[in-house]
């Protein structure tokens, strides 16, 4: 009975906020915390979950605002845009268009990292508290990995990494006690082209010398000082307590302005896209998240999207068999997965490339499986700041033949075949079990090449050089023909628009068929909360315990994925 009463206020209560008008005046805060989606549905198993809000819905929002009599200006959150820095990217094409209105964007909040402040810098005027307990903190880029072989050594584990190409890195963090050359040269590059982008984004936005910005930084003058400080050298505008900053924005003396969440704000109806039934328009599909041959979720708890083919494709298969769809779009946002699974949905993307045109928009990351699944479409748009690439393969095989030493457990074992015990737990690999794997991944390693060659155009000999694993920022994708144009997926919703004779506003996103959902997700969410609290399990063992169950969610089939993560 207290679970239905849940239900129903819960439910009440979204419909109340959302229904309710926005008063002439209003100002919309924009909150974006860093886990937002972009997709709008999360599939788990046979149910397509509406999520309160994703990262596209917002960027509808802000443009709409733009237009609406009623809103007089947007509030950016700066204790709420940790945005990987492709969104930022994408967030400014959509506050850049809302100041074409006139109206202004002010960016205010309590604390400012390189993430929030890139994002801030946006803003017409940056207001922060004038306290010494709020922080201003530019340290620069830092990345660390835990090895864990020394401490596999001594729980019995052992760890098999066979990978194609010197920078397919991922996995070697569970056999080697330090970081490889290839790892280190690349997370060095990608770490130094961010800080290139925010130092250009500080100079411009600012009025500050690039030299000068990149003192401070590299000095440390700018870790962890005061919002005073940080207005001191030009950083900020004005420091001022929330509530007083609001109130300098109303009409009235000592009033402050009607406020509406951004999240509140897009989901009223006429804020809201929806296409008319029988219109000519585009389909926009989302692939988000790693890719798995199913949609049984290993990291639910966590949240974690995930792309399968039983849902791209079907979205595919629908858009494909639509009459009134005359091209498709799909959003990738992924660091890959399954191998077999990233094949499946090539074919299915030049399946229905027989019939229509086919874009991809690549979010973030694209790369490994997720650039797998790109290098299909007609025309290609990368972020400057997306990682993609990372065209190689690798197989992790855990093996657990030292604990079951530590325990006192024998393990008897009868075989026919050669290779029949081959990912038997309890054992280590032999050297020809060793080199049967490492030849199929080198298979699937050729494989993969010979699809971005044809996708491409691209000689493999010349693909081979910028294969072998490599993370490659978008705009240097482009330059080597891994994609065709820096944009976004604005971008190539206009670019579709341009080739089928439409309009970039006749989109529609295509559903997946599943059984819909909508407060599940929340109450699953809570209940799975209220199980990690109640272990109170934190910190490094949690972190250990997560690698383990990676371990043996990863160890049957070879993988494409992104061997680590910036943002």
């Amino acid at each position: 009975m207290a679970l239905a009463m849940l239900i129903i206020y819960w439910g009440f209560s979204l419909f109340s906020a959302r229904a309710k008008a926005v008063k002439p005046g209003t100002y919309i805060e924009v909150s974006l915390p860093s886990d937002i989606s972009e997709s709008p549905y999360m599939y788990v198993q046979d149910w397509e979950i509406q999520r309160q809000t994703d990262f596209f819905s917002v960027l509808d929002a802000i443009e709409y605002a733009a237009t609406d009599k009623k809103v007089a200006g947007l509030i950016l959150d700066m204790d709420s845009l940790s945005l990987p820095a492709q969104q930022i990217g994408e967030l400014r094409v959509s506050v850049e268009k809302f100041k074409e209105s006139g109206k202004k964007v002010y960016a205010a909040g309590d604390g400012a990292d390189a993430s929030s402040y890139r994002a801030a810098l946006l803003a017409d005027k940056i207001v922060m508290t004038p306290s010494q307990a709020a922080s201003f903190s530019i340290p620069g880029y830092y990345a660390s990995y835990p090895y864990y072989k020394t401490f596999f050594d001594k729980a019995g584990i052992k760890c098999s990494v066979l990978s194609t190409g010197e920078y397919k890195t991922y996995g070697e963090t569970y056999e080697r006690d330090a970081m490889s050359e290839g790892m280190r040269q690349q997370v060095s590059t990608l770490l130094e082209s961010r800080y290139a982008s925010l130092v250009e984004d500080i100079a411009s936005s600012r009025n500050i010398e690039k030299e000068r910005v990149v003192q401070m930084i590299d000095s440390g003058e700018l870790s962890f000082i005061s919002p005073v400080e940080a207005r001191e050298k030009g950083l900020i505008d004005e420091t001022m307590h929330y509530e007083r900053f609001l109130r300098t924005l109303s009409k009235k003396d000592g009033e402050k302005p009607p406020l509406r969440d951004i999240s509140e704000y897009a989901a009223l109806p006429n804020v809201s896209k929806s296409k008319a039934s029988g219109k000519d328009s585009i389909a926009i599909i989302f692939a988000e998240g790693s890719i798995y041959m199913d949609d049984v979720n290993p990291s639910i708890i966590r949240k974690e999207s995930v792309i399968t083919p039983d849902v791209i494709c079907g979205q595919l298969e629908s858009a494909t068999d639509d009459e009134d769809i005359k091209g498709i779009v799909i959003r990738v946002n992924s660091p890959g997965g399954s191998a077999l699974a990233s094949e499946i949905i090539y074919d299915a993307i030049g399946r229905a490339r027989e019939k229509k045109p086919v874009y991809v928009s690549m979010g973030p990351v694209a790369a490994s499986g997720g650039y797998y699944i790109s290098c299909q479409a007609d025309r290609i748009f990368a972020g400057r700041e997306t990682l993609t690439g990372s065209i190689g393969v690798v197989s992790v095989i855990p093996t657990f033949e030292g604990i079951y030493e530590k325990l006192g457990v024998n393990v008897e074992r009868l075989q026919r075949g050669k290779y029949s015990g081959t990912l038997d737990l309890s054992k280590g690999l032999s050297a020809d079990e060793e080199a049967l794997l490492q030849k199929s991944i080198e298979n699937v390693y050729a494989e993969f090449k010979q699809r971005v060659s044809s996708g491409r155009n691209m000689d493999m000999e010349k693909l081979e050089g910028y294969a072998q694993g490599r993370v490659w920022t978008g705009d240097k994708a482009v330059e080597i023909g891994l994609a065709d144009e820096v944009g976004n997926l604005g971008d190539a919703i206009e670019a579709m628009a341009k080739k089928t004779g439409l309009g970039s506003s006749d989109v529609t996103l295509v559903e997946s068929g599943k059984k819909s959902m909508t407060m599940a997700r929340v109450l699953r969410d809570n209940i799975a909360r209220a199980q990690l609290e109640h272990l109170q399990i934190a910190g490094p063992i949690e972190d250990i315990l997560i690698e383990c169950q990676k371990l043996l969610e990863i160890r049957e089939e070879p993988l494409m994925l992104m061997p680590y993560e910036l943002d």
